[in-house]
């Protein structure tokens, strides 16, 4: 300083705090130091003084004083830096200054004095309140330079390093370099420190950081979950909850999980259950209740005492307690030993109080619980006594997402049983799920979607379904079956094949799209959906017949044709170009065209049909043996069809005229199968099919070729007669009856039974005659006339042949063309030549 300058020292006053900004560019190292501890003290005074100074660019001239050569200069500067930057309102612009941020992390170095990295540390706490900041601090290697001040010798500096690193660890970035700076070594040697503070800055650091996969593993890697085990064992109360959660993160790792017996780490989790610190008291429940993921910590624990310690704190006083003591039941209750035991406790019985809890936390966990509870037969019976249907139907009617989706989870456990399962219907749980389904949160559709699948094993769950409109309930399964996520598609296709058993449901579905949609997520190898996306489908379409044989061109031997089946032909092999299943009220206000006619099976509508029916079921069902039965089906469709044909001359057959004219009769291209008097193949198999399931005759497949070629597959080493379903008509319906409730017909075992007891006691049937005709012993056994069957075209049913060639074990198709009711065995050469083309 030239001397010409000097003056004697003054003392004054000031009053402002932009006289105060102007002393900083004093030369004087004495004034600059009172002008910054002037405003030091102002900025500690109110956050409003701090916002003040920021706004007048105060930051300006004390980043320049940071470089000040004078040490007591340079630190008043930094303190005052620090104090400036300590915001609790919103995030001041000057703070997002990139010098301010480099100029803190330069301030961090070893050169440096304590108290300089200490402010400098502080400052950079405040900075990483705002993420961007803490991209800035990190980038600009802050994370490094606060994990060397962790090993400084000056206690302060490890607090305030420590502070500075937990603000900088919510960022997922900055976890990760702790790790790759050799930081979690440091941070675990902090908690051998003689004070608190620091040991408190370094479980909040610790915390964090087992958040993330990779250190949980390199903190198990060095031996810190013995550290932390022994530190929740140490007397420093104060501090236990901190160490218990940061064992609860670090226990997320499985093979953490493994060790957690072996240190004593279950028996030392257990006895803070019963300590009077609520907040220990809740992270030991959080801790147990993530050991409990593991099977074998199962055991451990309950074998520890924490079940009557845990169905305690169920009742405490503390919201927060009694939430996390019922996520450890959430995870104790999937293990079948513990649920007995909870059972005996009267764990349902707390649990389900809890649901009515004023703070929403406690019955979303409680809720949880009981869900795991209820995937035992036992407590699903137990759970009945404490009304839980009207405390479930009240969850669902909540905004949360959680506790909608342990409702869900709920509802789908407890729904296992079938008397609870009526329970949930008959309180309208139905309406309830389907409005949980129309949220966007996958997790929640899933389990709402499986909640729904589970309510559609009850029939009344079914028809409770279609009293939703359908863009609610069955559009948006379908739509969800085209969810990018895989347990949502699942859950939804599941809950679609399972509605299906309700005809109007299957109908809609596979009339809304629902074909479509499992079809292309059946197609969709890379999600590895087939499987269970087939699964669905088939059962949908096992629903519904005539969109199955549509779709898959096969109708299994448990696929049996009932009345309203009708068949329009292939949908094509290429699922692009796949179109929704028509409806056969449309097909038939479509006018007549080229198109393949529509078969229509219905004997309540079509008399020829049931004549023809009636005929069999007399027929056949005195026959003998399954191959005499199957001869004489046989034969009576080839003789409604046009009867055998020569296969040389099968390109003669004239059946495609027939059938214009009969779509011209009818002024449609849906036409009654039993106005058919010339069919091909497709014809003829599908008749087959279907007068064999009406007579109850089993097993017998249907399946479509190409070039209209269809056949029949039966086993007669596995043929017999089911119990009949149907009965025919005494007398056919006319074409316009509407249907009528159909009456099961005595099996053939039990009407030969009849009829050879009837033959012992009336005397021997007269010979000759048509076998199965019906004709009645009247008086002096003189049979009368039988009456003529109503069919479109005279019936001679042949009478039985003894046969005692072998019945051949290989399934075989049965000849309705050339030789009606020759077998030919699958795979033959005659086999196929009737299924193909030649």
């Amino acid at each position: 300083m030239a001397e010409q300058t000097m003056c004697d020292t003054s003392t004054f006053g000031v009053g402002d705090v932009r006289t105060l900004k102007l002393l900083l560019n004093s030369p004087e190292p004495p004034v600059c130091v009172a002008a910054l501890d002037a405003l030091t003290k102002y900025a500690e005074a109110a956050s409003k003084h701090r916002v003040q100074l920021l706004s007048l660019k105060t930051l300006d001239p004390l980043l320049a004083l940071t470089k000040s050569s004078d040490a007591s200069v340079k630190k008043s500067a930094v303190a005052c830096i620090a104090a400036s930057t300590e915001l609790t309102s919103d995030f001041h612009p000057e703070l997002r200054r990139t010098d301010l941020t480099h100029t803190l992390i330069s301030l961090l170095g070893h050169e440096e004095s304590p108290e300089v990295q200490d402010e400098a540390a502080f400052g950079l706490s405040n900075l990483a309140k705002d993420f961007a900041n803490k991209t800035d601090i990190r980038k600009g290697g802050g994370i490094k330079a606060l994990v060397l001040l962790l090993d400084s010798p000056d206690p302060d500096v490890k607090k305030t390093a420590a502070y500075a690193l937990s603000a900088m660890l919510d960022d997922f970035s900055s976890r990760t370099e702790v790790r790759y700076v050799n930081g979690l070594a440091s941070l675990l040697n902090l908690l051998a420190c003689e004070y608190q503070e620091v040991q408190e800055n370094a479980l909040n650091c610790l915390i964090r950081c087992a958040e993330d996969p990779g250190n949980r593993t390199e903190i198990r890697q060095l031996n810190g979950i013995r550290r932390l085990v022994d530190f929740v064992g140490q007397d420093i109360p104060e501090l236990h909850h901190l160490a218990l959660l940061c064992l609860a993160n670090c226990i997320e790792d499985t093979e953490t999980s493994g060790l957690l017996f072996e240190i004593g780490g279950i028996m030392a989790l257990v006895k803070h259950l019963g300590t009077d610190d609520a907040k220990v008291k809740r992270n030991a429940s959080l801790a147990l209740a993530r050991a409990a993921k593991s099977e074998r910590n199962q055991l451990y624990i309950r074998d520890a005492g924490a079940l009557p310690l845990l169905i305690a704190n169920l009742s405490h006083s503390d919201a927060l307690t009694c939430s996390h003591a019922a996520i450890a039941l959430t995870e104790l209750g999937k293990n079948e030993i513990n649920q007995l035991e909870l059972n005996k406790l009267g764990a349902l019985e707390v649990l389900t109080r809890n649901l009515s809890h004023d703070d929403l936390d406690v019955p979303r966990q409680s809720i949880a619980a009981i869900s795991s509870l209820c995937t035992n037969a036992k407590l699903r019976v137990k759970a009945r006594q404490y009304d839980l249907v009207s405390a479930v139907l009240k969850l669902l009617s909540l905004e949360d997402v959680t506790t909608l989706t342990n409702a869900c989870e709920c509802v789908a456990n407890f729904g296992e049983d079938s008397t609870a399962r009526s329970d949930l219907i008959k309180a309208n749980v139905v309406h309830s799920v389907v409005m949980v389904l129309q949220r966007v949160d996958p997790k929640l559709q899933s389990v709402a979607a499986l909640a729904i699948a589970r309510l559609m094993q009850d029939p009344e769950g079914r028809l409770a379904f279609t009293r939703e409109p359908q863009e609610r309930g069955l559009n948006r399964l379908i739509e969800l079956i085209g969810s990018k996520d895989l347990n949502v598609c699942k859950n939804a296709a599941y809950a679609l094949s399972a509605s299906a058993q309700n005809d109007a449901i299957a109908t809609a579905a596979c009339r809304a799209g629902g074909l479509e949609a499992l079809t292309d997520l059946s197609s969709d190898k890379l999600r590895h959906a087939p499987r269970f996306a087939a699964d669905a489908l088939d059962k949908l379409l096992n629903y519904h017949l005539a969109a199955k044989y549509w779709l898959q061109n096969h109708l299994s031997a448990t696929n049996l044709m009932s009345d309203g089946f009708y068949d329009l032909g292939s949908a094509g092999t290429n699922p692009v170009t796949l179109h929704e299943f028509p409806l056969l009220q449309d097909l038939k206000e479509c006018a007549v065209d080229k198109r393949r006619e529509v078969l229509v099976l219905d004997s309540t509508q079509d008399s020829h049909l049931a004549a023809l029916l009636h005929v069999v079921s007399e027929g056949p069902l005195y026959s003998r043996t399954p191959r005499q039965q199957i001869r004489q089906i046989a034969s009576v469709v080839a003789q409604v069809m046009g009867g055998p044909v020569n296969p040389s001359k099968l390109q003669d057959f004239a059946y495609k005229f027939k059938l214009t004219e009969l779509k011209l009769k009818c002024e449609s291209n849906v036409i009654p199968v039993g106005e058919i008097s010339q069919g091909t193949f497709y014809h003829r198999a599908l008749l087959f099919k279907y007068l064999c399931d009406k007579v109850g005759l089993a097993p017998c497949t249907l399946i479509r070729g190409e070039y209209g070629r269809a056949w029949n597959i039966v086993d007669l080493s596995r043929q017999t007669f089911a119990a009949p379903r149907v009965s025919a008509p005494a007398t056919p319906a006319a074409p316009s009856t509407p249907a009528k409730n159909e009456k099961p017909i005595k099996s053939a075992r039990s009407r030969e039974a009849a009829n050879a007891a009837k033959a012992e006691k009336e005397g021997p049937a007269p010979a000759g005659g048509l076998v199965g005709t019906g004709a009645n012993v009247v008086g002096t056994g003189t049979p009368t006339p039988p009456q003529p069957p109503a069919t479109l075209v005279p019936i001679a049913i042949p009478i039985p042949v003894e046969d005692d060639d072998p019945i051949p074990e290989e399934e075989t198709i049965v000849d309705l063309m050339f030789v009606p009711g020759r077998l030919l065995t699958c795979g033959s050469a005659e086999a196929d030549a009737y299924q193909r083309l030649a």
